[in-house]
């Protein structure tokens, strides 16, 4: 199909052109004219849009998204709702295994108990997994993504599968093991990713990271992700820990969902910058961010990785323990020094949202506080041990099925992110079950970056640039920028009203001034209503050579 898009302010994504105005030819997945149509090509088109001034630039990438596993549930609109979400957003691409928790390499006895762990991050699939490598899971997914996506390796999936969910760290021979693992399946992901605050990586060490960062790169260049091991009270030496291992691991850093959390951290900004660049001394470096002032993760995240180790059963077991209760509690009230205490850094339970839940038990907390949950069992005092034992019941009843968005945040600190030339953009995006409330970034935050980059002076081309070329360059992906023979995976967008509308209490509601979609040329959204293509345009993402 030949596609003629008219009057259109052409943003290129290179980041150093001024937006034009002119006209752009699609014939089959790639463009073939840009800036000026001629008469001949243009009047054979068998669609032709009317851009009305509005701004045509390449699809944006999704840096940090959790859409691999669940994402893949049909939505109310008709495609995956990962994709839907992606989709409404201006998104064509995302980046999923991130957190160190890819959904392959997996043994095959422990497919089920790693589904669970990561349903209440990734959703679940409906039935029983049946991979075991990156390979075998891309052969599962085929056909079942509308946007394209990129999978990271990630650090906890290759830890649980060479030495299991154990709460030391590794010795040298395990550690050779995870390193044959990660060579095996490096050449089929985007980069290394680890989750330091989620099981297994929670328990390595710096001299582990940097020997499987190696890994990778003795394969094929690549970055690493690492969600650090403390963002709050502990951030700096956080930070040092993990740029240090992408120094010693001779790879590319790339610093995720970047923030600061808790009051009293705020004013550690200018260090986090100071490191931030530090690293772009040493090794290539970006960092990516959603532009809001709360997270959202797994709600077992807000208990200390002491109790964390061995399988959800034990896990289930020390939160049904009286004597692990009352060490529970005792930990969280000691604060976030050693570990990432998210009660801590949120305030206290009043803090701390709820998101999602096991269907059916405790629907009437969605969208409430965990202090809620206390006060409704009958214990106002949100510092006691009553109220934090209530919220102990509260996920012994839910099976740990929990997800919680943190407010942990300022606005200063997320707009002087947001402005670093280095950042990019990320939804981080989880995926729960039908009915529930996740955080707003799924959809919000692509179209809530260009609303920022309007109001705090960001010029349309370097945002752009940092929502496409960018990241695709830092990930060793094919570049999207439009020129003649690129691919059209395109977005066309109003740049004076586009913005989020969703919030924390009406995630869904989509965003306004996102009119058209196209992926590989396939049109997907047309005037911000989505068209179900058939089949499905989404290709598995692959690292080229630079």
């Amino acid at each position: 199909m030949r596609q003629l898009i008219r009057n259109a302010l052409i943003v290129t994504g290179d980041g150093t052109t001024d937006p034009f105005p002119g006209d752009a030819l699609i014939d089959g997945e790639r463009i073939t004219h840009l800036g000026t149509v001629p008469e001949i090509e243009s009047s054979g088109a068998d669609r032709v849009i009317d851009a009305a001034g509005r701004v045509l630039a390449p699809g944006f990438i999704d840096c940090h998204n959790h859409g691999a596993l669940g994402g893949t549930r049909i939505g109310k609109r008709g495609i995956p709702v990962a994709c839907e979400n992606a989709i409404l957003a201006g998104v064509t691409k995302r980046i999923c295994g991130t957190d160190g928790l890819s959904p392959a390499p997996v043994a095959e006895d422990q497919r089920e108990d790693y589904a669970l762990l990561l349903k209440p991050l990734d959703g679940e699939i409906g039935e029983p997994w049946t991979w075991s490598t990156l390979p075998e899971f891309y052969a599962w997914h085929r056909g079942r993504s509308v946007t394209d996506m990129g999978v990271h390796l990630g650090h906890s999936a290759v830890r649980r599968l060479a030495i299991g969910n154990v709460k030391r760290p590794a010795v040298a021979s395990e550690v050779k093991l995870m390193e044959e693992v990660v060579r095996r399946e490096a050449p089929h992901a985007i980069g290394f990713s680890t989750g330091l605050i989620y099981n297994p990586a929670v328990y390595s060490d710096q001299k582990e990271l940097a020997a499987l960062i190696r890994a990778f790169n003795s394969v094929k260049p690549g970055g690493f992700f690492p969600h650090i091991r403390n963002e709050s009270d502990a951030i700096l030496e956080a930070l040092k820990e993990a740029i240090g291992a992408a120094i010693d691991g001779g790879g590319a850093y790339g610093n995720e969902h970047s923030k600061i959390g808790g009051p009293r951290n705020y004013d550690k900004i200018g260090q986090v910058e100071g490191m931030f660049d530090q690293a772009a001394d040493n090794v290539p470096a970006m960092e990516n961010m959603y532009i809001y002032t709360a997270g959202s993760t797994t709600g077992d995240a807000i208990f200390p990785p002491e109790f964390r180790s061995g399988s959800r059963d034990e896990f289930l077991s020390h939160l049904k323990s009286p004597t692990s209760r009352r060490a529970i509690y005792e930990w969280i009230r000691s604060g976030s020094a050693t570990w990432e205490n998210f009660v801590d850094f949120c305030g206290g339970l009043q803090g701390v949202q709820i998101a999602g839940i096991k269907e059916g038990v405790g629907d009437e907390f969605l969208g409430k506080r965990l202090g809620d949950v206390a006060r409704a069992r009958g214990f106002p005092d949100l510092d006691s041990f009553e109220a934090h034992n209530a919220v102990m019941d509260f996920f012994v009843d839910n099976d740990l099925l929990v997800t919680i968005i943190s407010h942990h945040g300022d606005e200063p600190t997320v707009q002087r992110l947001f402005k670093r030339k280095t950042m990019a953009i990320c939804t981080d995006g989880l995926m729960p079950g039908p009915g529930q409330k996740p955080h707003p970034r799924s959809i919000g935050s692509f179209p809530k970056a260009l609303r920022y980059a309007r109001e705090l002076g960001v010029e349309l081309k370097e945002i752009v640039h940092r929502m496409t070329v960018m990241p695709c360059a830092f990930f060793h992906l094919e570049s999207p920028l439009l020129r003649p023979g690129a691919d059209a995976s395109l977005v066309l967008f109003d740049p004076e009203t586009v913005r989020e509308m969703n919030d924390y209490d009406d995630p869904y509601i989509p965003p306004q001034g996102i009119g058209h979609v196209w992926i590989h040329g396939v049109p997907v959204l047309q005037e911000a209503e989505i068209k179900v293509p058939d089949p499905y345009p989404g290709r598995i993402l692959r690292t080229v050579a630079h």
